[in-house]
């Protein structure tokens, strides 16, 4: 009798084809689900049962650390004092490109403005408001890129108070200021009929609180189109908890034992 002929030993008691994994083969015997003789199997909508470790040790699931409090109000203060400063420029900037406002010496009426209809008080609104939304840009998607793994609401806190401090109180006080005094002296020395060229000025509140909502616009968009959790990982998968290492792709085919996801 060769070795084809021999009959197969008897299955021991655990044997993976007499556990509740086989069923019946058309020898009389149990064949399991992943031998070539089980075919498709039973149907199951998830697959063969997972395996809790084999998968962490496949796609390397680990969880991290929560974020520090410390690190979370240093950075939101820190972001703070650096877009308040950013104001200085935005306000040196708004003030040699909006338009300086001709005014005349009319002796016993006081300065007075030398247009039937002035346009540059409009006009400095307007240019304020402009660089406004464009300073809130900048800062929001600068925070979200350099700031990474501080995104959160305390980052979007730090934010939007810095570009409010800026708006409406850095960048007005320092483009005012700028050629403040030439004018006043200007006002007290000028004789009847002496033109000038006075300094802009914001006249309303509304440009100054633009920065404020563009940032806050911007940021919230940004962490709405995230799909990560906790806003930190770019190109995450959404659905294993935060601060995960998810797997970029899975193969379409899984070794028995392993789960499907």
């Amino acid at each position: 009798m060769n070795a084809s002929q021999e009959p197969a030993p008897p299955h021991q008691p655990g044997d993976p084809a007499t556990t509740h994994g086989g069923y019946g083969s058309p020898e009389g015997g149990t064949v399991g689900y992943g031998t070539p003789e089980a075919g498709f199997g039973l149907a199951h909508p998830s697959g063969p049962a997972a395996s809790p470790s084999g998968f962490a040790q496949a796609w390397n699931v680990r969880a991290s650390s929560p974020r520090p409090w410390k690190r979370t109000v240093i950075v939101a203060v820190g972001v703070f004092l650096a877009v308040l400063a950013l104001g200085a420029p935005l306000g040196v900037l708004w003030h040699f490109l909006a338009p300086a406002v001709p005014v005349i010496n009319a002796g016993q009426q006081g300065v007075v403005v030398n247009d039937p209809s002035p346009e540059e008080y409009i006009a400095a609104d307007g240019w304020f408001a402009l660089l406004g939304l464009g300073f809130g840009l900048l800062v929001a998607i600068g925070a979200w890129l350099l700031l990474r793994r501080d995104r959160g609401p305390f980052l979007l806190l730090g934010v939007v108070l810095g570009t409010l401090g800026a708006g409406w109180l850095v960048a007005p006080w320092i483009g005012e200021k700028i050629g403040r005094g030439g004018y006043q002296r200007w006002v007290e020395t000028a004789q009847q009929g002496a033109t000038y060229l006075a300094p802009p000025e914001v006249h309303s509140l509304g440009p100054t609180l633009v920065p404020a909502f563009a940032a806050a616009i911007v940021l919230t968009l940004l962490a709405g189109w995230s799909n990560d959790p906790d806003l930190d990982r770019s190109g995450a998968h959404p659905g294993y908890g935060p601060n995960n290492d998810y797997p970029d792709e899975q193969p379409s085919y899984l070794p028995p034992g392993e789960p499907r996801v």
